[in-house]
């Protein structure tokens, strides 16, 4: 009875706002306005799935550490059969939580879609000067990727924050020298990320003010004729824009590169002089691979909420409810 009420619960979006004609001032409080108990729902679903994800290293320490030691086979499949039900659960455990991310993002897309057509028709009735171009692209393409975003805002960097978190004190745990190793992997990017992302933000707070302005001038027959030269100004952001982030992937690429290098080399090292088993440097191996997704995807969000923040607060302060940056 409890389960179906809460399927029930899920099936329908949280209550909309769009009653209300104003929108928070900061898009942190739009997402939990918009997703309510939801978002620590999910946020909850998150913690399962990074400790399902971080529990393979051990297994996989063990497996190696069995056949080296001469164990016996029925451990080394009992310890298999373990891997394949972790990860099964993993599997089941993720596909739930990104399902649940997708329906929240829509929701949010849906809600605030909802807000800003009402707050447009009171403009429009007031006689604001707003034009059409500019209120279509908020409704369409800006609400959209401010809703996608919503979905994964707070569960995404759960998944990822704690499971890094979780590994990194597994290795301590294993071997505190090669964790501090390890952690060298992301050292330089905390210098380099920030510096290319502020200027990635700057040229899409550009972007979308040069769309809305084609949206303006493609609606209106006398400006016509300079929507092919607004174009031509989003081309050269959009090339701006691909050049700082493949540059930025190309850097923590080329560090994930020589990190994993670095570990194999003192891990060598240290199991020639017999102050450490081969098994440890697999599995810090193992560990350092499976950093790079979580630690990417957290990049990605930072980028990915950097960029929201400056689509909302565009939105905002175009609809007259706060500055426009």
């Amino acid at each position: 009875m409890k389960l179906s009420r809460l399927v029930a619960a899920i099936s329908e979006p949280p209550h909309p706002q769009a009653q209300n004609p104003l929108l928070p001032s900061s898009f942190l409080r739009f997402v939990l306005l918009s997703g309510g108990w939801h978002q620590a729902a999910v946020c909850a679903l998150s913690v399962a799935v990074f400790l399902l994800n971080t529990a393979p290293i051990e297994t996989q320490r063990r497996i190696v550490d069995t056949a080296v030691h001469a164990g016996s086979i029925s451990a080394i499949l009992t310890l298999v059969m373990l891997q394949i039900a972790i990860v099964v659960a993993y599997g089941l455990a993720k596909l739930a939580m990104n399902v649940y991310r997708a329906w929240l993002g829509e929701c949010a897309t849906r809600d605030l879609r909802l807000v800003v057509t009402h707050r447009l028709e009171c403009m429009n009735e007031d006689g604001s000067d707003l034009t059409n171009g500019t209120g279509l692209a908020m409704i369409l393409a800006e609400a959209d990727d401010i809703g996608a975003f919503a979905g994964s805002s707070f569960s995404l960097p759960v998944v990822e924050i704690g499971f890094l978190a979780s590994i990194f004190v597994y290795l301590a745990f294993l071997d505190l020298r090669m964790m501090g190793i390890s952690l060298l992997i992301l050292a330089p990017q905390f210098v380099f990320v920030p510096l290319m992302q502020r200027a990635i933000n700057r040229r899409v707070a550009q972007r979308t003010r040069l769309l809305r302005c084609f949206g303006d001038e493609i609606l209106s027959p006398s400006k016509v004729e300079s929507s092919a030269r607004r174009l031509d100004e989003v081309f050269a952001v959009d090339i701006g824009v691909f050049e700082i982030k493949f540059t930025l992937n190309f850097l923590m690429n080329l560090t994930y590169s020589l990190g994993s290098l670095l570990v194999l080399g003192i891990g060598c090292v240290l199991v020639v002089r017999g102050q450490t088993e081969i098994a440890t440097v697999v599995t810090f191996l193992s560990a350092t691979t499976k950093i790079v997704d979580p630690w990417n995807d957290i990049v990605d969000w930072a980028r990915g909420l950097a960029m929201t923040t400056v689509k909302y607060d565009l939105i905002v302060g175009g609809l007259g409810m706060g500055p426009t940056r």
